[in-house]
């Protein structure tokens, strides 16, 4: 894969499959510590058709490049979808406490612990 351009716009099958290949055939540069090699198996990664399942495949992976993240780019990612899961859930709390709703209501409804809900609560509202 050493000294393979990334073309631009939509590649070709024939670069995809190169990719593919690139992927099976040399293992090793996805788990190389030189950054040069790390940012071509990153780059190879984009134009993979399997790049989410390898992603989802190697997040809590500590070496190498899956679907097109390397460790600090995975604990990243994975930093991020907690921070959303927690607004998305406290914005629905606002939400239905907004409505009048109960906090046991709310517990069951969001399927968490009713002192879970309310310690939540409480540091919202602090």
């Amino acid at each position: 894969m050493t000294g393979a351009r990334i073309p631009s716009g939509e590649p070709s099958p024939a670069f995809v499959r190169h990719i593919l290949n690139a992927c099976e055939a040399k293992p090793d540069l996805w788990f190389s510590e030189m950054p040069s090699e790390i940012e071509q198996a990153k780059e190879a990664c984009g134009f993979c058709p399997d790049r989410i399942e390898c992603a989802a495949l190697g997040e809590d992976e500590e070496h190498g490049v899956w679907g097109g993240l390397d460790p600090e780019g995975r604990r990243r990612a994975k930093r991020f979808r907690v921070i959303l899961l927690e607004e998305r859930l406290n914005s629905r709390i606002r939400s239905m406490t907004a409505d009048g709703v109960s906090i046991s209501a709310m517990a069951r409804e969001l399927e968490i612990p009713r002192k879970t809900l309310a310690d939540r609560l409480r540091r919202m509202a602090a």
